[in-house]
């Protein structure tokens, strides 16, 4: 029967693992504003109902696209189509990541803790370390210093797609998808590291004991500075993704070219001490994200290796089976 028909197509892991995100993110909106008696307004699901859409909308375009076909001008269509839709699948997390993060805007990160916990975090660094990092670094603060650091901060914005670009067009696909997944479960991690321990960093928690001003010379710096600090999200400390993304993206570089993995070298750990020389986390935010890359990155790869592509049903109203058939998608 018509009513007992489905579509069935495949879902990505790395697609999987974000509509996971935004799924538990939506859960979590809508219990914890009832449990307050608030009203969720629509700003708060602004991104996190279109990027679902997004998600399922992606595959069923691929579903449709790697059909069958009703006639010879639609199947010509969709083999014009098909190589140029599957470069845009491939590159989908990236704009699925970004969606994550942005999702969290707002007072997202208070769902689960309603204050912020950075005295918490600077508890640990005293204990730990016997010192605060980015207040200790202000002994070599200077402008040249402050600039590399700036570049190696920004840096981030590009050392990702250097990576990813390099895989995808000089090794097999497979390995690209690896890097994907990687990108997607470290970052799922992490931002669920946002709403369990929300923090505004020391920047503003340590303004107080900091004497030696960051300036730099080239204004180009400062104004990409400026744009990151209103672009970013406001609790956005533990753990720091700036060091778990670019660890797992180093991991992925040393998997597929040795040359690449030393050539980004000094600029990623110049990365890792620039979030705590420019004051934008603790050292507990750092030591957290380079213990979870590697998970990540080891979880991603199994995760992949074992659930590739999850199948996923949707059935189909009274009728549309037909209507699917005409148009040359085959309906489960």
């Amino acid at each position: 029967m018509d009513s007992e028909r489905a579509i069935r197509f495949g879902l990505r892991l790395e697609d999987a693992v974000a509509l996971g995100f935004f799924l538990l993110n939506l859960v979590l909106q809508l219990i914890f504003s009832e449990l307050r008696g608030e009203n969720l307004s629509p700003a708060d699901v602004l991104i996190i109902i279109p990027a679902i859409a997004v998600l399922l909308a992606k595959e069923l375009v691929h579903y449709f696209l790697a059909g069958g076909s009703s006639g010879k001008q639609e199947g010509e269509l969709r083999e014009f189509i098909r190589p140029y839709w599957g470069v845009i699948r491939d590159w989908a997390p990236f704009l699925i990541i970004l969606l994550m993060y942005y999702s969290l805007w707002g007072d997202a990160t208070h769902l689960l803790v309603t204050h912020d916990r950075d005295a918490a975090l600077i508890a640990i660094d005293q204990r730990l370390f016997g010192f605060q990092a980015s207040v200790a670094l202000q002994r070599i603060v200077g402008p040249a210093l402050t600039s590399w650091m700036q570049f190696a901060y920004l840096f981030h914005l590009f050392n990702i797609p250097i990576v990813a670009c390099f895989i995808y067009m000089r090794r097999p696909r497979a390995r690209f998808r690896e890097m994907m997944c990687g990108l997607l479960v470290v970052s799922f991690l992490g931002l669920l590291g946002y709403i369990l321990v929300p923090a505004i960093g020391p920047m503003y928690t340590l303004r107080s004991q900091y004497t030696v001003a960051l300036s730099t010379p080239i204004a180009a710096l400062n104004r990409q500075m400026e744009f990151m600090d209103f672009a970013r999200i406001r609790r956005d400390v533990f753990p720091s993704l700036h060091v778990a993304i670019s660890f797992v993206v180093w991991l992925y570089a040393w998997r597929n070219s040795k040359r690449l993995f030393w050539i980004l070298s000094p600029i990623i750990l110049s990365l890792w001490v620039s979030t705590v020389y420019l004051r934008y986390h603790y050292l507990i935010d750092c030591l957290a994200g380079l213990v979870l890359a590697p998970v990540s990155y080891a979880l991603a790869n199994w995760l992949l290796a074992r659930f590739g592509t999850l199948q996923v049903s949707l059935p189909l109203p009274p009728g549309w089976a037909d209507r699917l058939r005409r148009l040359g998608a085959p309906a489960g």
